[in-house]
């Protein structure tokens, strides 16, 4: 019931909140639609729902396209270093897409970007690429989500029944024909579902959308709620009666993906106990499969943290590097009192509190794995809720929630790590499940026989077990925790600033270099944690085997 409370108490915060003239508990406030009425019916809020959906359909078929083309290659093809390469394909997905936007802004802006200043110097076009427009928020969001993609569908095509290939091949069909014809239909749930999660994610996200679109007037309704709430005279009560619009969205998406998921056992030919796939012969092509690969991680990765290392040496980004123009001052801002605060508060939270996190929600998947019928599914379900709610709505909701309450939980670590708790709870439970699922059930109960408790039974048997899925859950947790952002903005204080904070403060305030030298920060110790996660624990090995 706690449980319960914790996760609905926000949500219904934020609703009740936009039937407000003014914050929940305000003396002065009545009740009102017009907050409802602005936010569904206006033509600035409709063009913004618009423009939301379609970039997250946009997005979803692009990463699909582009994250589903390589799994068929690294999982099918005989190309060359496919462990590796699988394994790279990971690391995109570990970078916050705050992080991929800043390193586009250095390439890709239209007057200062390397990539636009050096076409120029050899051909004198002005602008190949605007990455202040909807293709480049496009572009940040799909080199992204394209290695989420990638992982889903890896692991459906590793998990298809390879007779049912051969038996296509044995009537003559071609290894295009086959995959078009067999193998596509094979995988039709998981290819739904990774659609919808990716739209959910992209129709949420706020960053990439306000320094990408803004410039060109391109809005999506999460940067017009940041703005609704940013912004003074802020307008809170119609930023919350905007996210009901943006929860309704979320939650239609999760209600299908659910619906795809439970129904996926008609494909009873996709089991985890096919035999080995056949291994398409490319030939000489089999390089350019590499290469292609090795494109998409160099625009994703390598490509980008050049852009920012770079940019974060210079004192203003410019395309001219002279040596004039190089400083390590931007690195020794981060050495200012205020920024070692933020960088200390992000090590702790993502550390601490991811491992806190991380021990909370096996707990949960234990508690939650003995609650059986319509209570168990309804438990189930408010576990997602707050998955769909958008972190900028969670952030409001909890500060409703939490700003009048005498316990003095607001302005604190305490509220961020409830954000967190909030904002991961899905993935979190769902991942604990995956673990225990791999615990046979014959050892939990031989040690009920010799008297052990289910709570023993657990520490002593289940928990040594599913060890290394632990630590790969902690893993994961430090890196979500590290990078957020949209469930930060507006809980934070100047106490409990973190690195995306002070990053994003950096770029509004227009000091780009420094922004830049807060990323390279961030991203490099994403980097450390990755190989020492991979090194102990085979983090990276774990999540393609899922």
């Amino acid at each position: 019931m706690l449980l319960l409370v914790v996760i609905l108490a926000p949500v219904a915060s934020v609703f009740y909140g936009s039937f407000r003239t003014g914050p929940p508990g305000s003396p002065d406030a009545g009740f009102t639609l017009q907050n409802w009425v602005t936010a569904y019916f206006s033509p600035s809020y409709v063009s913004a729902l618009i423009n939301t959906v379609w970039l997250g359909a946009t997005v979803a078929a692009l990463s699909l396209v582009v994250g589903g083309t390589i799994a068929w290659i690294i999982a099918r093809t005989d190309t060359p270093g496919r462990m590796q390469l699988a394994l790279l394909m990971i690391v995109p997905l570990m970078i916050s897409n705050l992080i991929t936007t800043l390193a586009w802004i250095a390439l890709a802006a239209p007057n200062a970007g390397f990539i636009n200043a050096y076409v120029r110097g050899w051909t004198g076009v002005r602008t190949i690429f605007n990455i202040y427009s909807f293709a480049g928020i496009v572009l940040v969001h799909v080199l992204h989500y394209a290695s989420f993609a990638f992982l889903a569908l890896f692991a459906a095509l590793k998990s298809v029944d390879a007779s049912l290939e051969e038996a296509s091949y044995m009537v003559g069909y071609g290894p295009v024909q086959t995959s078009a014809r067999m193998t596509l239909p094979l995988i039709a749930p998981t290819i739904a579902t990774t659609f919808l999660v990716i739209f959910v994610f992209v129709a949420e996200n706020f960053s990439v959308p306000t320094l990408l679109g803004t410039p060109v007037g391109f809005q999506t309704l999460p940067s017009l709620i940041y703005y609704n709430m940013a912004v003074t005279p802020s307008q809170p009560n119609l930023a919350a009666a905007s996210g009901t619009v943006l929860v309704w969205v979320a939650i239609i998406g999760t209600i299908l993906q659910r619906r795809f998921t439970r129904h996926s056992d008609r494909y009873v030919t996709v089991t985890g106990k096919g035999s080995r796939q056949r291994e398409v012969r490319l030939g000489q092509w089999r390089y350019a499969t590499f290469g292609l690969v090795a494109l998409y991680l160099l625009l994703a990765v390598a490509l980008p943290y050049l852009a920012l290392v770079i940019g974060s040496l210079l004192n203003f980004l410019t395309p001219n590097l002279r040596w004039s123009a190089f400083t390590l001052d931007n690195y020794r801002v981060l050495f200012t009192e205020d920024n070692l605060t933020a960088v200390t508060n992000s090590l702790l939270l993502a550390g601490g509190g991811g491992l806190a996190l991380t021990a909370i929600y096996v707990l949960m998947s234990f508690a939650l794995g003995r609650v059986r019928g319509a209570w168990g599914r309804v438990t189930d379900y408010v576990t997602i809720i707050p998955t769909a709610v958008p972190a900028l709505i969670l952030g409001v909701g909890l500060i409703w929630t939490f700003v009048g309450l005498p316990v003095p939980i607001y302005g604190t670590m305490a509220i961020l790590m409830i954000a967190y708790f909030l904002r991961n709870i899905g993935y979190g439970v769902r991942q604990a499940d995956n673990a225990f699922n791999q615990v046979s059930g014959d050892l939990v109960e031989a040690a009920r026989m010799t008297g052990a408790s289910r709570l023993r039974a657990f520490l002593d048997v289940s928990v040594p077990i599913i060890k290394p899925a632990i630590f790969s859950l902690w893993t994961m947790l430090f890196i979500f925790i590290f990078m957020e952002v949209s469930a930060t903005i507006l809980l934070y204080t100047p106490a409990t600033r973190t690195m995306p904070t002070v990053l994003w403060n950096y770029m509004g305030s227009g000091s780009q270099p420094r922004a830049f030298a807060i990323a390279v920060a961030q991203a490099n110790i994403i980097f450390i944690v990755l190989y020492l996660a991979e090194r102990w624990f085979k983090t990276l090995r774990t999540s393609l085997d899922k």
